[in-house]
C-alpha cells in the first residue's frame, strides 16, 4: 500500500495542526500558571498584611492597657504618699504645739522663780 503525495501532504498538515494546538495549549497553560501564581502571591501578601495589622492592633491594645495600669498604680502611690505626708505634717504640728507649750511653761517657771 503506497502513500500518495497528497496523503503525505495531508498527514503533514495534520501534524502541523496538532503541533500548533499543542503550542497554543502550552502557551495558555503557562499564562494560566503565571496568573494563578500572581493571584497566590497577592492573596499571601493580603493575609500577611492583615495578620500584621491584627498584631499591631493587639500590641497597641496591650500597650494601652499597660499604660492604664501603670497610671492607676501611680495615682494610688501618689495618693498614699499624700496621705502619709499629711499625717507626718499633722504629727509635726502637734509636736510643735507641745514643744511651744513646754518652752512657754519653762520660761514662765524661770521668770516666776
Amino acid at each position: 500500500m503506497a502513500v500518495t503525495d497528497l496523503e503525505k501532504a495531508e498527514i503533514l498538515r495534520q501534524i502541523k495542526d496538532a503541533e500548533e494546538k499543542v503550542r497554543v495549549s502550552t502557551k495558555e497553560a503557562e499564562e494560566k500558571r503565571k496568573q494563578l501564581q500572581a493571584e497566590g502571591k497577592r492573596i499571601a501578601i493580603e493575609k500577611i498584611d492583615a495578620s500584621e495589622a491584627a498584631h499591631r492592633k493587639e500590641m497597641d491594645r496591650r500597650l494601652s492597657d499597660a499604660k492604664s495600669r501603670i497610671e492607676s498604680q501611680k495615682r494610688e502611690l501618689l495618693d498614699e504618699g499624700a496621705l502619709k505626708a499629711e499625717a507626718l505634717k499633722s504629727n509635726a504640728q502637734q509636736r510643735m504645739s507641745k514643744a511651744e507649750a513646754f518652752i512657754l511653761d519653762e520660761f514662765e517657771r524661770t521668770v516666776d522663780a
